[in-house]
């Protein structure tokens, strides 16, 4: 019996795949997001570099000048007072001083902005020095014009910017111009520590800005000194009855130009011209009204005879010191702003003392030679007084 072979279906023949293209296979999602990348950058390129361009080319860009640092400028309108004042004591004044916190910008002009910008990275710090109200301190000197300098400047993070002279801070007992001020100083970066330093004759104050407290020094005894109000109503010291020291003959006769008194005395730490005292010393400033021209006469029989006595030297001692200073006219030392004319016409002698110490006796000398001023007679004689004024009567 024939097996009956099974016989199986042919397979279909395979349908060949269609063909891709190539413009299909980059269309696909992952190719395109590969191909949007440098689109992607090139465009951030773009965008960073027309941001640039408009940074540069924005419209009101601040085309001011910048301040070179240490430039000093005046704000002419009144701004609102620094947080912290110290007090500086000058040799005839008594002023406050303080520095304020650094700006960027200087103080609007009537609205407007200043027309001067920071120097780049810097910073603009207002510095004021102000007389005080009753600012007055009685100013010694041995002789005109006066010549104390007085030095104002800023140190901002241990750098010094100077603030006096003509364009700055002027101080000056005969200055004919205001007397300190205000002035903006131009200074590097943004400093947090700031001190105002004031020099006279080498002695500096320094105040510092944070809280107004001052190291003085030796200019601190300033501040002790009476008021010139208070030396004006101080009652004058009579020398007393002068001695004759000479073996002339000539008598006084005219007792009242014999007039001798001291006027008044001040100690003090600082003599204009002589400077600051040495430690544990100061200046005794001596004003005595010294004798005029004087009348005398001789005993020769029943005449007498009038000499004119009108060369006479007058000179002073403290103990058995000199003066350091010749004597001076005090109206001539007063001639300036601040004089107090005396119409006695006092002369001035200054020593130096140990400070704290009783003051010694003072003795005045009155010497020379008289003249006779009798017709055809040309007679000279030595004449000599001297007076002497306990020191505790000062």
């Amino acid at each position: 019996m024939d097996h009956e072979r099974s016989v199986e279906p042919e397979a279909a023949p395979e349908t060949p795949a269609p063909a891709v293209s190539e413009s299909v296979r980059l269309a696909s999602p992952r190719a395109e997001r590969r191909n949007l990348w440098p689109v992607v950058a090139l465009l951030a390129v773009l965008v960073v570099g027309l941001s640039a361009t408009l940074v540069v080319v924005r419209p009101g860009e601040d085309d001011r000048p910048r301040a070179e640092v240490g430039q000093l400028f005046e704000v002419p309108f009144a701004e609102d007072e620094l947080s912290h004042y110290g007090q500086v004591l000058l040799p005839w004044a008594r002023t406050k001083v303080g520095a304020g916190a650094p700006r960027e910008e200087l103080p609007d002009l009537l609205g407007e902005q200043a027309n001067v910008r920071a120097p780049e990275g810097g910073r603009f710090v207002p510095v004021e020095v102000k007389l005080e109200e009753d600012y007055a301190i009685p100013l010694s000197s041995v002789g005109r014009p006066y010549v104390q300098q007085t030095e104002v400047v800023l140190r901002a993070d241990g750098r010094d910017y100077p603030l006096s002279g003509r364009d700055g801070l002027v101080l000056d007992p005969e200055g004919r111009g205001p007397q300190g001020g205000g002035v903006w100083v131009a200074v590097d970066g943004d400093p947090t520590e700031l001190e105002v330093r004031v020099t006279v004759d080498g002695v500096t104050q320094v105040v510092h800005a944070s809280d107004g407290s001052v190291e003085g020094g030796q200019a601190d005894r300033l501040g002790e000194l009476p008021s010139p109000e208070e030396l004006l109503e101080r009652e004058a010291t009579p020398c007393g009855t002068p001695r004759r020291l000479d073996d002339s003959e000539i008598r006084v006769g005219f007792l009242a130009g014999l007039e001798c008194r001291v006027q008044r005395t001040l100690r003090t730490p600082y003599v204009d011209g002589l400077g600051w005292a040495e430690e544990g010393r100061e200046f005794l400033v001596v004003h005595v009204v010294r004798p005029r021209r004087l009348s005398l006469v001789s005993g020769r029989g029943d005449a007498t005879t009038s000499w004119d006595a009108d060369d006479l030297q007058f000179s002073a001692h403290l103990g058995n010191a000199e003066p350091l200073r010749p004597a001076a006219n005090v109206n001539d030392l007063n001639a300036g702003r601040l004089s107090i004319l005396d119409p006695a016409d006092p002369a001035q002698f200054v020593f130096d003392v140990a400070m704290g110490k009783p003051t010694l006796d003072l003795r005045f000398d009155y010497q020379g030679q008289a003249v006779d001023r009798e017709p055809f007679v040309r007679e000279r004689r030595e004449v000599h007084f001297q007076w002497t004024v306990p020191g505790g009567d000062l």
